[in-house]
């Protein structure tokens, strides 16, 4: 029996397989970072619904499952502004919309790809909503009992993520996206209001090495034609 179950486990090891009885290899994985430029443009970083905010993500170029977070993602009503004012999360996640407000609140959800709009109800203070968004693109989040509320919800195919802010005095941010698995991807940037400079970058991911990617965004017309 112990020279069956020994090599059980050299063939598993000849073909890359865990042994039955051993813990489950986690995929090597690496990290993408850079700093992020505006070319010929500056942009407002200070109040409720400023243009700081860059969302920069990895889209791999090989098939693979990305099941999406268990966990769910927040964004608060307070003040009369949505925190955060920008929000990027994978497809299939559950947003939690809570209202710590002392008024009652309301969200409504302009899609951006489809013009489709879809309110989920008005509740109040100390209360919370939740949404499963199951469809990618940017949704658009507002209330409809104030309408100076506004806020920005990406959906993204792939969790491979981070919203960066932009610095009011240099116009530069960083950004660092950890754990993504050794591979090719293409990276992109959105912003509110600029395009990225080069329209997308290719960016080789090796397991535990760090590929530095620059980012330059501007104006839609210095900006690459899709």
């Amino acid at each position: 029996m112990k020279k069956l179950v020994l090599r059980l486990v050299m063939i598993a090891a000849t073909l890359g397989l865990p042994a039955a009885n051993g813990p489950a290899q986690e995929a090597p994985t690496g990290t993408v970072a850079g700093v992020i430029e505006l070319h010929r443009a500056r942009v407002k970083t200070g109040g409720a619904k400023s243009f700081k905010d860059v969302v920069v993500y990895l889209e791999p170029t090989a098939p693979g499952i990305y099941p999406p977070p268990t966990e769910h993602a927040i964004m608060d009503q307070r003040g009369l502004v949505f925190i955060p004012h920008v929000l990027a999360v994978q497809q299939g996640t559950t947003v939690d919309f809570l209202n710590s407000d002392h008024d009652r609140h309301n969200v409504y959800f302009l899609y951006d790809k489809t013009g489709d709009t879809l309110d989920i109800g008005t509740w109040g203070p100390g209360q919370s909503v939740s949404h499963t968004f199951e469809e990618t693109g940017l949704v658009i989040t507002l209330c409809q009992l104030h309408l100076e509320m506004a806020a920005h919800i990406l959906v993204l195919k792939y969790p491979f993520f981070t919203v960066a802010a932009i610095d009011g005095k240099t116009q530069k941010a960083t950004y660092e996206i950890k754990g993504v698995p050794a591979g090719d991807y293409v990276l992109k940037a959105w912003h509110k209001k600029l395009k990225m400079k080069t329209g997308t970058a290719r960016v080789t991911v090796a397991a535990g090495r760090i590929a530095t990617v620059d980012v330059v965004i501007t104006k839609a017309k210095y900006a690459a034609k899709p």
